[in-house]
């Protein structure tokens, strides 16, 4: 399947919470993901060499879900491709990444929660570790006959309908996001979402982020 999804910084997270409150949607509980991530040496995003992330995902129920997941992005095209598993040894994993050369380079650390809003729009906010405030990402499934151009307006409407104000897409990642506030680079949001294709356990999907 393909997917759109923009992300952006809320100036109210109490805001949204509240206006979709009022049309009966609600937040499901906040849960704990942590990615670490790794690169090969050298490593340039404007190059095609993919990256690894080691993930965990801790829900309430103090189950926790350990995922392996590479990223190879594609400058010219803006393509991303992603490949994601589950992992059972985290441990070994990391020492598997480690074997193959890769350099450790960032880890993100994010309080989640999640709202899904009939059948094809999911929602989240992010409280990220060592970033002020919280970001919204939505994600919208397209059909057929939808293009990215109409999926991105679609996510915009989407935003003038929760009432969030002045919403402009961030293309960047949150380790990208994290590095520049580290050097007091202004976070200004990007105009563009990238396009990647992100096969995962389920079977593979198109995402436009």
């Amino acid at each position: 399947m393909r997917k759109a999804i923009v992300k952006t910084k809320l100036a109210s997270r109490y805001d949204l919470i509240s206006t979709l409150g009022e049309i009966n949607y609600f937040f499901e509980t906040p849960y704990w993901q942590h990615d670490r991530i790794f690169v090969p040496k050298n490593y340039d995003r404007n190059q095609s060499k993919p990256r690894l992330s080691l993930r965990t995902v801790v829900k309430q129920d103090n189950e926790t879900i350990y995922a392996l997941v590479m990223r190879q992005h594609f400058a010219k095209t803006g393509l991303d491709v992603i490949h994601r598993t589950v992992v059972s040894d985290y441990t070994e994993a990391a020492h598997i990444i480690y074997s193959l050369g890769y350099e450790f380079k960032a880890e993100i650390s994010r309080r989640r929660e999640e709202l899904q809003m009939g059948d094809t729009v999911r929602l989240y906010i992010d409280n990220i570790d060592n970033l002020d405030g919280y970001y919204l990402k939505i994600e919208t499934i397209l059909d057929e006959n939808e293009t990215p151009d109409d999926a991105r307006q679609d996510l915009i409407d989407t935003f003038k309908v929760l009432n969030i104000r002045d919403a402009l897409p961030i293309d960047r990642t949150y380790g990208e996001i994290i590095e520049s506030a580290s050097h007091d680079i202004e976070d200004i949001p990007d105009a563009g979402i990238v396009t990647a294709a992100e096969p995962d356990n389920e079977g593979g999907h198109l995402s436009i982020r």
